[in-house]
């Protein structure tokens, strides 16, 4: 299926409306987007979209290069994965260590488009439950967010008035 118009806002509209569950009625083909329109969208380049296929970092989910002059088709999906992907390079993370956390989310059976995704631009980290953050660097090790304005309205709760 292609879109009627192919600007970059109806395409990030249709994401949207997507996203929230508001588009993309059941048909029997999938909905997908020509690489030249992720490439506008995501803002990575076409050499960039083939070499993250290739490499199997992100690939096209609804119809792979198969030879030469063939055309990849994206899916909502992927176009979300390199969203995140794009976002995370440009806050400086290198492409191996993108490309590790990608690994372990998938090993984990987890849709990135489904999590919230942390950098400090030198590790990844993702919201597994509330408080909880997951290190995709470290294997899974768990970080314990400690909410301060929590503990302190806590405690002031539990402290005797007048006091």
């Amino acid at each position: 299926m292609h879109l009627v118009t192919k600007t970059a806002s109806d395409i990030m509209r249709l994401l949207v409306l997507y996203w929230r569950g508001l588009a993309m009625p059941r048909r029997r083909k999938p909905v997908s987007f020509r690489t030249s329109e992720v490439s506008h969208v995501v803002g990575a380049t076409y050499g960039q979209l083939v070499y993250w296929d290739k490499t199997g970092l992100v690939s096209p989910s609804v119809k792979t290069a198969s030879g030469r002059g063939s055309r990849r088709r994206y899916s909502v999906e992927d176009i979300f994965e390199l969203k995140i992907l794009m976002k995370l390079l440009d806050s400086s993370v290198p492409l191996q260590r993108i490309r590790s956390s990608f690994r372990f989310i998938r090993g984990q059976s987890r849709a990135l488009g489904s999590l919230v995704v942390l950098t400090d631009g030198k590790t990844v980290y993702f919201y597994e439950d509330y408080g909880v953050l997951v290190d995709t660097l470290k294997q899974g090790q768990t970080v314990l967010r400690i909410a301060v304005q929590d503990l302190i309205a806590d405690v002031q709760a539990k402290l005797p008035k007048g006091n």
